[in-house]
């Protein structure tokens, strides 16, 4: 596997939400889905219950941005802990909506 790194933010991420680096190795070596995303210029990789979002860096080094739930029940049962310090309480009424709109632009 070619080199990456990961920002601060992914790395919390991962962390939050108790990701090993298995599951984000294998998203990246073998994603079930991949797609560009236009707006955060980045690929979307998910495979099982992420999604790791990867840019290159200014410096050309391929970079994980961010970790997401891959599916809606994610969303949901990660909100059902509530607020942790530096993050809001999120309104997660819609997140399988969020979800699959997300799905069916690619």
């Amino acid at each position: 596997m070619a080199d990456f790194a990961m920002s601060h933010h992914a790395l919390s991420r991962a962390v939050d939400m108790a990701v090993d680096a298995s599951e984000i190795l294998d998203a990246i070596a073998r994603p079930r889905d991949d797609h560009y995303n236009i707006r955060t210029e980045s690929r979307w990789l998910t495979r099982g219950r992420i999604t790791v979002c990867m840019r290159i860096s200014p410096e050309g080094m391929p970079t994980v941005t961010t970790v997401l739930w891959a599916k809606p029940s994610g969303w949901v049962a990660d909100g059902q802990y509530g607020a942790i310090e530096g993050r809001e309480d999120p309104n997660l009424d819609d997140a399988r909506l969020r979800v699959k709109k997300r799905r069916q632009k690619h």
